[in-house]
This record gives C-alpha cells, sequence and structure tokens, in this order.
C-alpha cells in the first residue's frame, strides 16, 4: 500500500511539474495572424486617377493618351473624345466591371481603344505594386497597367 500512494505522490508531482514547465503563449504569438491580416486589409482602392501605360505589356498604339478615373463605383477610361465607362466591386484584389453609359465620338474606336474596353469588360482581377501606384487590371481579355496621376 505504501508503495501505491508513493507511486500516486510522485506521478502527482510530475504531473505538476509539467505544467510548470509549460510556460504560457507569449503576448506576440497571434502577431503572425494579425500581420497576415493587416497586410490582407491593406490592399488600395482603385479609386483615384490613373495613366494607361501599357496594354498587354506594350504601350497603346494610338495618338491620344488614355487616362482613368475610379470614383466609388465607377470606372471611366478617357481616350481624346470618348469616354468609356463602367460600374465596378472590388473585394480586395477581385473587381468585377459592367459596362455603363459612356460618350462615344464621330470617329471609329482604335486598335487600343478596343482592347481597353475589352480588357476591362473582362477583367477578374486588381494587382497594386509601388504602394498602390500602379496597378494592373487583367482577366480573360487581357492586361491594363496604370499608374496614378
Amino acid at each position: 500500500m505504501k508503495r501505491i500512494l508513493l507511486s500516486m505522490a510522485i506521478l502527482s508531482l510530475a504531473a505538476c511539474s509539467d505544467q510548470a514547465d509549460q510556460q504560457p503563449p507569449a503576448a506576440n504569438e497571434g502577431a503572425p495572424v494579425e500581420a497576415n491580416e493587416a497586410a490582407q486589409a491593406a490592399v488600395p482602392s482603385l479609386e483615384g486617377e490613373w495613366v494607361v501605360e501599357q496594354a498587354n505589356g506594350k504601350a497603346p498604339d494610338q495618338i491620344w493618351p488614355m487616362t482613368a478615373e475610379a470614383t466609388k463605383d465607377r470606372f471611366t477610361i478617357v481616350s481624346d473624345c470618348r469616354k468609356m465607362s463602367w460600374t465596378f466591386k472590388q473585394d480586395r484584389n477581385l473587381i468585377q466591371f459592367t459596362p455603363a453609359a459612356g460618350v462615344e465620338c464621330a470617329r471609329v474606336r482604335s486598335p487600343a481603344e478596343l482592347l481597353a474596353d475589352s480588357t476591362v469588360k473582362l477583367a477578374n482581377t486588381v494587382v497594386f505594386a509601388d504602394e498602390g501606384r500602379t496597378v494592373q487590371i487583367s482577366g480573360s481579355g487581357g492586361t491594363l497597367s496604370m499608374t496614378r496621376r
């Protein structure tokens, strides 16, 4: 009986010392998750004024520079006398554009304007770089690269 009591006392003492050896979680153990959440929350908005620098990796081949403006839910590309517009919904790096009323002019659309239109219409991703100063809008229609004005 003494052996059993002695064994139980040793096991109890060992169990207590195991808990004592375990240290409470450090205050910053949750930091990687919090840092990841902060990085995810830091995706910039498309809102602002932009210059279209490239379409599918090349400078737009046209006389008129293309600029873009994004407000809370509307995206417009201006090229000479033409304004092509879409409404959009951005959820972090995912985006969805819906054609909206724009302004046409008497001339035919340039190849760069046609490419910009098809790219934006079919885009589903926005990827920002340079702390939100550059963006690529892409999807099955191609890629537009823009810089903030």
